[in-house]
């Protein structure tokens, strides 16, 4: 995430497609990330391909981009989003305050009613996201999926069939519960982009370091939610994000198919 003007995180899903092109031609950075904002999916045609799959006739300078990104069980990245945002980062506030953290649930709520102040490029509630149902869907589909529960089929139809297609024309997605299996996300990464290392460098990292996971606050936690949640409540959050359920499982199989089952996928 490169700075940009005064922003330590440049916000690269708000560049423009010139712009980026710009930067991973003349800068020592070949690959930048976006993560506040949702997926920009103008920014399909620098992989020379667009939402359904046709080529983009290409009438500019500059390489073809590749385009990554990591999924994690949807309920587990709520637990884990809410256990850094919520508790880790706010214990010395909270306690020179002497506030409590707020549970789970009232987490959720409060930021989803944040969320509806959000816009895209904005500081204002973009944190609020973190703590949204179906994240996946309102990343990939260019953000246009409510914050508003219950969702109606109206809500969600349209955001998850976008949402579908932005995802079938990313390069690789990784699975994050099989990164660390047999080195599956290791292998993946070393058959696309190359790679042979995999160490974290710099300061400001906890956890480990030669194996890649780390974090930059506090200690890697469990943010195993069927453990840490009641069955009730499990099931209940499992139903919440039943569209996230559905599109993490498909890019799951996805990846798995592609690095062990390259004949079957050839023939």
């Amino acid at each position: 995430m490169p700075r940009r003007d005064d922003r330590p995180d440049g916000r690269v899903g708000t560049w423009t497609n010139e712009y980026l092109l710009e930067h991973v031609s003349t800068q020592r950075h070949s690959i930048v990330s976006n993560e506040w904002d949702p997926f920009n999916i103008e920014k399909l045609q620098l992989s020379g391909r667009q939402l359904d799959g046709m080529p983009v006739t290409k009438n500019r300078e500059g390489p073809n981009l590749l385009f990554l990104t990591t999924l994690r069980d949807p309920c587990d990245r709520l637990l884990s989003a809410y256990t850094f945002f919520a508790l880790t980062t706010t214990e010395a506030r909270r306690e020179k305050n002497n506030r409590e953290a707020p549970s789970f649930h009232e987490w959720v709520e409060n930021n989803m009613e944040r969320a509806g102040k959000y816009e895209i490029g904005s500081r204002t509630a973009f944190r609020s996201n973190t703590a949204r149902l179906n994240h996946i869907v309102w990343r990939f589909s260019g953000g246009s999926l409510t914050n508003l529960l219950p969702l109606k089929e109206d809500d969600w139809k349209d955001p998850f069939e976008t949402a579908i297609r932005t995802l079938s024309q990313h390069d690789l997605i990784l699975p994050m519960d099989v990164m660390t299996q047999d080195d599956l996300g290791k292998t993946a990464l070393q058959q696309l982009l190359g790679w042979d290392k995999f160490e974290v460098k710099g300061r400001g990292h906890h956890g480990d370091k030669k194996g890649g996971h780390v974090v930059t606050t506090g200690g890697i936690k469990n943010s195993n939610a069927r453990e840490h949640f009641s069955s009730d409540e499990f099931q209940k959050l499992w139903e919440g994000n039943w569209l996230d359920n559905i599109l993490y499982l498909w890019c799951r199989a996805v990846f798995l198919a592609r690095l062990h089952c390259k004949d079957s996928l050839a023939d």
